[in-house]
């Protein structure tokens, strides 16, 4: 499969990478690296023995966005793209709640665009809150106690709704 990894330069992404190319799928990494290298990526590459395609591309960046998706098949999208500090989201909250979820929404948007329907999103166990009992389940109730963690819930109740709209979405 030829998939795309938001925040492909990133912690998650680039290991995501890693394992997607070792496993003889082509990756298209999309980052904007405002919390990442292109570094981790030249790694990856080193580290398989195969290339990727970087774009350095901010989601929020539609035309670039979809210069991308025009340029590659992209049959997938592993969603790692956002901005993760929880002190920092409940310093600067609308900046998360710009760019984490309508960078989200426009990815969305340009994936039905080019007719990719397949989405994995990273989502976060801040969504849980203070959860009374550990380890967390995904049965546990949601509440988030920062800005940070009600993107993220925010985003999984975007894809649901888009999912429930249309069924050809696949969302994990």
């Amino acid at each position: 499969m030829k998939i795309l990894t938001t925040g492909g330069a990133g912690y998650i992404g680039s290991h995501t990478c890693l394992e997607l190319l070792q496993a003889g799928h082509e990756v298209v990494a999309v980052d904007n690296l405002c919390n990442s290298k292109e570094e981790s990526l030249k790694r990856v590459q080193e580290i398989t023995g195969r290339s990727l395609s970087f774009h350095r591309v901010d989601l929020l960046d539609r035309t670039a966005l979809a210069a991308v998706f025009r340029s590659h098949e992209i049959e997938a999208v592993l969603h790692f793209a956002g901005l993760k500090a929880v002190g920092e989201s409940v310093r600067v909250p609308l900046r998360y709640y710009h760019n984490n979820i309508t960078g989200t929404v426009v990815l969305c948007e340009v994936m039905e665009e080019f007719g990719v329907k397949t989405i994995v999103f990273s989502s976060s166990a801040t969504v849980y809150g203070n959860p009374s009992t550990v380890p967390v389940t995904e049965g546990f109730p949601v509440s988030p106690e920062n800005p940070y963690g009600r993107t993220k819930l925010m985003i999984e109740e975007i894809l649901r709704d888009l999912q429930a709209a249309d069924s050809e979405w696949r969302v994990a």
